[in-house]
């Protein structure tokens, strides 16, 4: 409890710094999704023009970035190192309905370090589709009793900016920078994370962050990528097809235990 308090004063402290100049590859990120027409980028749906954000501030989505069953991936660096990134509490702010309060851990090699910040919500746009395309996914799932009325809810797109500050006293720590993007629907006026695909999707994937990390030490930024299921812009890293699957050229960066199967789940704890 006396973490969690002493993180959310420090919060409070940074946030004029939270607001950071966002990188360009987290810019065109942003830029790429909502000038997308085509159907098939959003699974046959088409993104509506409405700015929904200040529609949707009486609903917190906290919930949906503190998964805690999804798989987890990331990288900092060209050389794709591996990034473990979580979490741990996020808070929706009680003065600007649009803005999260994060507390997490990182850990690249054995190095794990505290990190505090926010979420700050910048769009959040409809995914449109046509009604045989939402029938055919409510059918699909009518074994699944009252359950599958879900699959007709509507679906939304949300980005943000997210700004979180590691512990300056520790070594190697930064900030991370960037554009957070979140697949949602809302069922009986509660939101819900956006999982209908999971199991239809080859390249399903969520809660996807670009951006990147800035030393402290030196002010040098890496490119730094995490997101549930699949890492967004991985390169050659990912070479999975049904699920992701790390390049054998990059084990000696981290990805070995995750294709030997290790299990490293609750590193954070």
């Amino acid at each position: 409890m006396k973490c969690i308090i002493i993180f959310f004063i420090l919060v409070m402290v940074n946030s004029a710094i939270a607001k950071a100049q966002l990188p360009e590859n987290s810019v065109n990120f942003s830029q790429n999704i909502l000038s997308k027409k085509n159907k098939n980028e959003f699974d046959g749906g088409k993104l509506s023009s409405e700015e929904l954000v200040q529609k949707m501030t009486k609903y917190d989505f906290s919930s949906i970035w503190l998964e805690k069953d999804n798989d987890v991936l990331g990288f900092i660096g060209d050389d794709y190192q591996r990034l473990n990134i979580r979490l741990i509490s996020v808070i929706k702010c009680s003065d600007d309905f649009t803005k999260y309060y994060v507390y997490g851990k990182s850990m690249v090699k054995n190095n794990i370090c505290i990190f505090i910040g926010e979420i700050k919500l910048l769009h959040i746009k409809q995914i449109i589709f046509d009604d045989d395309v939402k029938q055919i996914l409510f059918e699909e799932h009518q074994d699944e009793s009252e359950k599958s009325n879900r699959y007709l809810a509507p679906e939304y797109v949300l980005l943000a900016q997210y700004s979180f500050f590691e512990d300056q006293k520790e070594k190697s720590t930064g900030k991370f920078n960037g554009i957070l993007k979140t697949n949602f629907y809302i069922h009986n006026d509660n939101v819900y994370y956006n999982d209908f695909r999971i199991e239809m999707s080859d390249k399903f994937n969520n809660n996807q962050y670009v951006g990147v990390w800035t030393s402290y030490a030196t002010g040098k930024s890496k490119i730094c990528n995490w997101g549930d299921f699949r890492i967004p812009f991985s390169g050659n890293l990912d070479i999975g097809i049904g699920e992701f699957s790390p390049n054998p050229t990059y084990y000696q960066k981290g990805w070995d235990s995750y294709s030997n199967q290790k299990p490293n789940k609750g590193w954070w704890k």
